[in-house]
């Protein structure tokens, strides 16, 4: 079985690497994690991430190698899809 570092490490890594974001991490009954990201307001939530496994969370390694994902995946959800081109008459 996979250990993990205690929820306050693995918040704080993670915020040392995607500020301005706020994150919260919370265990889960399946042996997973959730993240959920916060911007400026602690009531807007960014991006929420299920199933994160615990090997992804064992050491600081690991945790940089997920706030790089996590910020990847930020990027992706809040970009803005291209508009389409008019339509020619």
């Amino acid at each position: 079985m996979s250990t993990r570092l205690p929820l306050f490490k693995i918040e704080a890594i993670l915020h040392d690497h995607l500020q301005p974001y706020h994150c919260e991490c919370q265990p889960q009954s399946d042996s997973s994690m959730t993240v959920r990201l916060y911007g400026d307001q602690a009531d807007r939530e960014e991006l929420t991430v299920l199933g994160i496994r615990y090997d992804q969370c064992r050491d600081a390694a690991n945790l940089v190698r997920l706030a790089q994902e996590l910020r990847i995946e930020l990027y992706a959800t809040r970009s803005e899809l291209p508009a389409e081109p008019a339509a020619l008459d």
